[in-house]
């Protein structure tokens, strides 16, 4: 709860400063469910059905297009939208509304009661979780859209990542989508930067552990390519990697595109084929020794991890000199296989050698000493 003069005193809108462990023990604490690409529609919070008519939708928040938003109402007064952090409630108030004397919210870990004017705004049951003591509501007198003064109401996310489908469950249920969540880790600009590091973290955490599964991840374009190109790993506690996989399937897609851009960059997601192999198994794989197993997001599926119970540890491609190869300088790991998985070529044994063995390799490391003299 707020103090008068707390709620008197605009709050700036830079993101809160949330600790690696804070951030992952939070996320622990659902499981979640997989990512749909398709936003749903705006829901009314003033009634039980949803918005048909096209009303303009606020912006959205930085590097958070991936992520639902829309109306508060059918008669589009007020707005919503989000972050992988937060959800904002848009008001604009009229002349002579004062932020002191009509302005009421009360928030509480699953229910917000937003009253303006004596006229209820948004009166319900959270669509999830928030955390009360991070979050907070100010007037905002230079909005981003629109030039009126509005109230913002800023909803923390207990659970990071989570894509809601509305502020609040509508009244008497029945929607069908109270259990789901969805997911979204990664996105576009620093969205995609932030996951990165989190995930890595979570992976470098995930690997100590003796009930972690890991799973090798590659990608291919989906129009009968025989490529595959090796992207990274994936890793969760006591599950499988095609869960992880699932979790973290807008990770791992932008990374591809990032990473390979002459490959992937404008790729769309559902040209994008994922494929997996076993944790660490890069040589057999290129020794042809195994398949790959094509990777399918279900929708619905149970056990998905939350962002803080899987990781994500990519590929950056293999270094320049030091015994590399002269004719895979600054290739990425790729292979061949058909459209069931299965090498295109027969199984052979690869000659190990020590870095000090690979014919070239001491020229190369003095080479490389003398850039740095």
């Amino acid at each position: 709860r707020h103090s008068q003069a707390q709620l008197a005193r605009r709050l700036p809108l830079s993101p809160r400063s949330v600790s690696m462990a804070t951030l992952l023990l939070l996320s622990t604490a659902y499981s979640l469910h997989p990512l749909s690409h398709r936003a749903p529609r705006a829901r009314c919070c003033r009634a039980d059905t949803l918005c048909s008519s096209a009303a303009s939708l606020p912006p959205p928040l930085r590097d958070a297009d991936a992520f639902a938003r829309g109306v508060l109402d059918c008669d589009a007064t007020a707005w919503w939208r989000q972050d992988s952090q937060r959800l904002q409630i848009l008001v604009p108030l009229a002349d002579g509304v004062s932020f002191k004397r009509d302005v009421s919210v009360d928030v509480s870990r699953r229910r917000l009661t937003l009253r303006v004017a004596d006229s209820d705004v948004a009166v319900g049951e959270l669509w999830h979780e928030v955390n009360v003591d991070a979050s907070d509501w100010y007037v905002d007198d230079a909005p981003d859209f629109g030039d009126a003064r509005f109230l913002v109401v800023e909803l923390q996310k207990r659970e990071s990542f989570v894509d809601w489908a509305a502020p609040l469950k509508p009244a008497g249920g029945g929607s069908g989508e109270e259990g789901r969540r969805s997911l979204i880790i990664g996105g576009k600009g620093e969205a995609q930067k932030q996951a990165t590091a989190v995930q890595l973290a979570s992976y470098q955490l995930l690997q100590k552990l003796p009930s972690a599964v890991r799973g090798d991840v590659y990608a291919r374009e989906a129009a009968g390519s025989e490529t595959l190109y090796f992207l990274g790993k994936v890793i969760a506690e006591a599950t499988d990697a095609a869960l992880a996989l699932t979790a973290q399937e807008v990770l791992v897609k932008e990374h591809a595109r990032l990473y390979l851009p002459s490959v992937f960059r404008t790729l769309p997601d559902e040209e994008m084929e994922l494929w997996l192999a076993p944790g660490n198994s890069e040589l057999r794989v290129a020794q042809n020794e195994i398949p790959l197993h094509r990777w399918r997001r279900v929708d619905g599926a149970e056990g998905v991890p939350a962002a803080g119970a899987c990781g994500f540890e990519p590929e950056t491609g293999p270094r320049e000199g030091c015994g590399v190869p002269q004719d895979m300088q600054g290739k990425p790991f790729a292979v061949r296989r058909d459209g069931a998985g299965r090498p295109l070529a027969a199984p052979f044994e690869a000659k190990l050698m020590a870095p000090d063995e690979v014919p070239g390799a001491y020229e190369a490391w003095l080479r490389s000493q003398s850039l740095h003299v």
